[in-house]
């Protein structure tokens, strides 16, 4: 359009005139917005909102300057918003991640170190105990336990309750790792 033509009086309340309007900037504008926001889809959704809200507001337009003032200025405020929100969608997403790895490290440590100290106080049982108690960290049960020691099941019931006795006494300082582990 000429600069004559810019100064041109519209009726916006005409459906006509609104989608000249439409049909003749949509693309540069939708142009527009990609150069902030580097997204074809989120340009365009953003151009149509502007349109709708221009749309909303048609009777404040006298002249086509004045649409075209509104729907650069609106579209590209909308594309700096878009562009703040993504980058505080971002930021917190960078801060879970960074929680979660930190919960995690520490997690871990933990769990290692309850492990270890669980595993030294096993070592102090007898032989048989302690080979009772290992296969049991490993998951098996008190039959599977019976077949791997050659032992009777009631054998490893009875180990198995002695060591838990003891194990207490010799975790009274860190009881709780008890019920992690066994």
């Amino acid at each position: 359009m000429s600069s004559a033509t810019e100064n041109i009086e519209i009726r916006l309340t005409d459906e006509a005139q609104f989608r000249f309007i439409f049909d003749n900037y949509y693309v540069s504008l939708c142009m527009f917005a990609n150069q902030y926001v580097e997204d074809e889809e989120m340009a365009a959704d953003i151009v149509q909102e502007c349109f709708v809200k221009q749309w909303q507001h048609r009777e404040d337009f006298v002249y086509l300057h004045q649409v075209k003032a509104y729907l650069y200025t609106s579209v590209r405020n909308k594309a700096l918003n878009a562009l703040e929100h993504r980058k505080v969608v971002s930021e917190y997403e960078r801060k879970v991640l960074d929680k979660a790895q930190e919960s995690f490290f520490h997690d871990k440590v933990i769990a290692e170190e309850s492990y270890r100290i669980l595993v030294n106080a096993i070592d102090k049982l007898p032989q048989q105990m302690r080979n009772i108690m290992q296969l049991a960290l490993e998951g098996k049960t008190n039959p599977e336990i019976a077949d791997a020691l050659n032992v009777s099941g009631e054998t490893v019931h009875s180990q198995k309750k002695t060591a838990y006795r003891k194990l207490r006494e010799y975790l009274k300082d860190y009881y709780y790792l008890v019920f992690i582990y066994l």
